[in-house]
């Protein structure tokens, strides 16, 4: 099996091994999905003004993405247009001039060129007048923002950001509807997290709903004997509440339903019960928090924005939401065994502070290296990564639960919890994008 033939190593039922481990078709990926595909580069909320800038990735290559003069923004590639040197070194910052260290090239905030020194000395002695946006950092071909997420593309072509989204981009406007000012502020710091395996292995893992039970039996135990109390409304017992609740049985995650859409993204309902990590729960800071969403939406509306409870969304190809604690994740592919996950959190604008700690009480506890239960998983990724390199056997299950896949009536397909209904959908998106004609 080789990249030639990359289709035939995704089956209805099953996936090639080389899927995960061959460098030939990790490269395919980096030309077929990441500079195809719509990425998440940052959030509006990160650049206010114009000037203001950070680092993002997107796909193999590094990006400026900067807020313009007119209030827009683009993304431009960290690559000076003389030498090829990387132009912008810290990860954010404000500048009305982006200048080379190495030769003091200039550039504008849309990347034209603004300035070099000993001009006439270039193009034989002709100077560099004439065409100063040829000579400027190379501008990403679309870059779009919904409700405050940033994406971009390396593809000048294709379908919008909008319709990229499809149905899981009512997980963006919920997540904004949930600050009673109208606004998120992404605030925090970031966490980030190395492993030595695919990238697959951390999207197909966070819609997995058998392993919890298994790979995370350690952290319930703890939890089981913790002081805190597993329904204590104080923010005291929220790490135990959310170790605890990755305890249920098989048949109970069964009843956690899932969905998926064509474009391969995914999403599971929500599972935590009771304390600070219910849904809605009864304590003085979300009696104010409730309060304040009414005074924004109504009552109706308020009713409707907190029953929408589901853990972990999938943006294909490597973006994860959870809009109840207002966090993403982000996954970025190295290489064919190595991955970088990147988290952050925002803060909702017009809640009380304490909302705001318990979305940096969440990131900590599931998405940090100390985390007990991301370490469980990363060990599991590369024990994985290490087993599919054995060429025993070509092909790796996916069949749990396909008799059980309905397609409901917005056009996704559902299937309960215990389904691998979120893995074939990820990997015909996959092999969708890796058949596709340039």
């Amino acid at each position: 099996m080789t990249a030639d033939n990359v289709g035939a190593m995704v089956r209805p039922d099953a996936v090639h091994r080389a899927v995960y481990v061959d460098p030939e078709v990790f490269a395919l990926e980096q030309e077929r999905i990441f500079r195809r595909a719509w990425m998440y580069v940052g959030h509006e909320s990160e650049i206010p003004g114009p000037g203001d800038h950070v680092l993002s990735q997107l796909g193999p290559e590094e990006i400026i993405l900067v807020r313009q003069h007119d209030g827009g923004f683009a993304a431009l590639h960290n690559r000076c247009a003389h030498r090829g040197a990387r132009v912008v070194v810290e990860p954010r910052g404000r500048h009305e001039l982006f200048t080379c260290a190495y030769h003091a090239w200039s550039y504008a905030l849309d990347g034209a060129l603004d300035s070099v020194p000993l001009p006439e000395g270039y193009m034989h002695g002709k100077g560099l007048a004439g065409n100063p946006r040829a000579q400027g950092l190379a501008k990403v071909p679309r870059v779009e923002s919904y409700r405050g997420f940033i994406f971009a593309s390396h593809c000048a072509e294709g379908p919008g950001l909008r319709e990229f989204l499809g149905g899981l981009a009512g997980i963006f406007d919920n997540m904004v509807d949930r600050a009673p000012g109208g606004a998120l502020v992404q605030a925090g710091g970031r966490l980030r997290m190395a492993f030595r395996g695919n990238w697959k292995l951390f999207m197909e893992n966070a819609v997995d709903l058998v392993h919890p039970g298994f790979v995370h039996g350690g952290s319930v135990a703890v939890a089981r004997k913790s002081p805190h109390t597993a329904d204590a409304p104080d923010m005291a017992g929220q790490t135990t509440q959310m170790l605890m609740a990755n305890g249920l049985r098989l048949a109970e995650w069964d009843q956690v339903g899932l969905a998926a859409f064509p474009q391969g993204h995914v999403y599971m309902n929500g599972f935590y019960r009771g304390g600070v990590i219910g849904a809605e729960r009864a304590d003085p800071v979300f009696d104010r928090y409730r309060a304040a969403l009414v005074d924004c939406h109504g009552e109706a509306k308020t009713r409707d924005v907190l029953a929408v409870d589901r853990f972990n969304n999938l943006i294909w190809p490597t973006l994860l939401v959870n809009s109840r604690f207002q966090t993403l994740r982000i996954v970025r592919p190295v290489a064919v065994d190595l991955t970088v996950v990147t988290s952050c959190c925002f803060r909702l604008e017009g809640a009380p502070a304490e909302m705001f700690e318990l979305s940096l009480r969440f990131l900590n506890t599931a998405s940090s290296a100390a985390s007990l239960v991301a370490s469980d998983d990363l060990e599991i990724f590369e024990r994985c990564q290490r087993g599919l390199q054995d060429s025993a056997s070509d092909w790796v299950d996916l069949s749990r639960g396909m008799h059980q896949d309905r397609v409901a009536a917005d056009g996704s397909t559902e299937a309960p919890g215990t389904s691998e209904l979120p893995i074939r959908t990820q990997l015909r998106a996959w092999q969708a994008h890796m058949v596709a004609a340039v």
